[in-house]
């Protein structure tokens, strides 16, 4: 079986860990990939997308919307190499719909399954994310329409009215035009929450299947590690993940509870800016750091000692990685009751909730946290020893191989 695994890089985040760990564990196969080489990236793709980013201004809202080079480049790769399969992860910010014009006219002249594993929701809103950036609140007046206009009367995308347009426009092009929901012939979700969105917006039930994401499990003697009273995040700086929030909530707490407790946040994004003010401006300040993006290892021996991992999301999310990664690390996560990550805390059966934006509510959850402490963390060595095993790397693989050969 031959394999085309498709997604916008190959290193960045949580969908480009999926993505690595997707192409390059497949047994039995002859696996190739298309992404776009960054400068770090030490990988030369089969295919080598563009991405709109590296043009000026109007001809990067062009390719933004529909890339013809990309369309070209695959399209090329198609016709000169068999596939069996199409593995689309990622491909919207980067790519652009184009990739699917061209696997769609590929599959009229060729027996070719496409499946596509989603990490967001840019299927059902054209703003990727659920969320309305302009109101500051959960938006899904998208899901279920056909055209999705209301991105546009909405002003949704946090660029203002003409991100909103572009992006409208781009969504028309996909689930319009090129007919997306058809293209593709089976839909992975990592989490049930996903999964019901996309049958809300009229794709049936048997073309999607639930694979958790793969974990790939860190290895620690609990026992060893000498926990501080330390709160961490790392992720994204992206106004989504709303960390101004957690900043604020801990300031809040360490003021009203005179706690030892430190705060480090870990990453980078466009939020660092605001971040760091924030910090200064904290009368919390000398107990919370930011620190920049590290490799994974580094984070590792970064965070090891934290007792919590918190999020503050105020998007749903999907399936966040992260928290599997918290607990396979030995921290408890805190995040707020909604989405992905509420699903994910019942899934694993340990960590807490809050109620989403109330700084009140992650004061006394926090509380709770830490003066439970080891309930809780027993409760994650269970979660660790006996859930989260469940969806390790081999078993992803092997649910993934019964959708490729279906």
């Amino acid at each position: 079986m031959k394999i085309l695994h498709i997604n916008n890089y190959d290193k960045l985040g949580g969908a480009e860990t999926v993505y690595n760990l997707t192409r390059k564990n497949i047994p039995d196969t002859i696996n190739y990939s298309g992404f776009v080489k960054r400068a770090d990236s030490e990988e030369k793709p089969d295919i080598s997308f563009k991405s709109w980013e590296s043009d000026g201004k109007l001809k990067g809202t062009i390719n933004y919307i529909f890339s013809f080079h990309n369309y070209k480049t695959l399209k090329n790769f198609l016709k000169n190499n068999l596939v069996d399969v199409i593995h689309l992860h990622g491909f919207f910010s980067a790519l652009s719909p184009s990739v699917l014009l061209a696997v769609k006219e590929a599959k009229k002249k060729k027996k070719i399954k496409v499946i596509q594993t989603l990490h967001d929701f840019h299927l059902v809103c054209p703003n990727s994310s659920l969320y309305n950036y302009n109101k500051n609140q959960l938006c899904e007046k998208c899901t279920a329409m056909n055209i999705k206009y209301p991105i546009i009367f909405e002003n949704c995308e946090r660029r203002g009215i003409i991100h909103s347009i572009i992006k409208a426009k781009r969504s028309f092009i996909s689930n319009n035009f090129i007919k997306h929901k058809s293209v593709v012939d089976h839909f992975i979700c990592p989490s049930n929450f996903l999964k019901e969105k996309l049958i809300a917006d009229g794709i049936a039930e048997e073309k999607i299947s639930i694979i958790r994401n793969p974990v790939n499990m860190i290895q620690h003697d609990f026992s060893s590690v000498q926990k501080k009273n330390k709160i961490c995040y790392f992720g994204r700086f992206s106004k989504e993940k709303n960390l101004s929030f957690l900043i604020n909530a801990f300031t809040k707490w360490k003021v009203e509870t005179k706690n030892d407790f430190e705060l480090l946040l870990i990453g980078e994004g466009e939020e660092e800016e605001l971040l760091q003010h924030l910090r200064n401006e904290s009368s919390a300040s000398q107990s919370i750091s930011i620190k920049k993006f590290m490799p994974f290892d580094q984070l590792v021996k970064e965070i090891a000692d934290a007792k919590f991992f918190c999020m503050s999301s105020s998007c749903y999310e999907n399936s966040p990685v992260s928290i599997i990664e918290a607990i396979s690390i030995g921290i408890i996560p805190i995040v707020p009751n909604i989405g992905g990550m509420k699903e994910m805390i019942a899934f694993v059966q340990a960590g807490l909730l809050y109620k989403n934006k109330d700084l009140l509510d992650w004061c006394n959850i926090i509380t709770k946290g830490a003066e439970h402490y080891q309930t809780e963390y027993m409760k994650l060595k269970v979660a660790r020893d006996h859930t989260i095993y469940r969806d390790t790397q081999q078993k992803y693989i092997t649910e993934l191989l019964k959708i490729y050969y279906l």
